[in-house]
């Protein structure tokens, strides 16, 4: 099991809670946030942020993803969310999103190497993916920054149209020993 909450400075990752769903609606709602992502639906129904968040708790007991709230450290403010699922059959390892007022400040890069520290230190994981949208470079270089290396481009269907697709890893010996050279 992974710890519910990490300080990791310029954010902190936490669980959602209900309170948080008026939040969720508003940032995930934004197209500008949706349409850079494989699985937030746009427009984003009502009700749609509390019904995710009520399946959190459950996925973590079962240990099939961990899902958690960006929050600004010390702050407590939403800017987004990361999540890693330790069994990856449909898709990736790592997602993550953050609203469209806090691009450009780390936040995501934070957030994914915590994540991916997490999953290297706590669980039993050789190596961990994640995937962006081609016309997304903004989430490759957040993956690039994390030690994530391309491995393949494909297509899938993306708001019913077929997307370029690429597909990101990370093996646990190229981490640790990134770890080890920066220590």
């Amino acid at each position: 099991m992974l710890p519910e909450r990490v300080l990791s400075f310029p954010v902190a990752l936490r669980p959602f809670a209900a309170g948080d769903a008026p939040r969720v609606q508003l940032l995930a709602g934004e197209y500008e946030v949706a349409e850079t992502t494989l699985l937030i639906p746009h427009p984003y129904p009502e009700g749609a942020a509390l019904e995710w968040i009520e399946t959190h708790t459950q996925d973590r007991l079962a240990g099939r993803e961990y899902t958690y709230a960006i929050t600004l450290a010390g702050e407590d403010l939403l800017v987004g969310a990361v999540a890693l699922r330790p069994a990856a059959p449909d898709r990736e390892h790592i997602g993550f999103w953050i609203g469209r007022a806090h691009w450009g400040h780390g936040y995501a890069t934070a957030a994914a190497r915590t994540v991916i520290a997490l999953a290297f230190s706590f669980l039993d994981l050789e190596r961990v993916t994640a995937s962006h949208l081609t016309r997304n470079p903004a989430s490759g270089r957040v993956l690039e920054k994390c030690g994530l290396r391309p491995l393949r481009t494909e297509r899938r269907q993306h708001r019913g149209a077929a997307e370029l697709v690429c597909v990101l890893g990370l093996t646990r010996a190229a981490w640790e020993e990134d770890i080890a050279r920066t220590a």
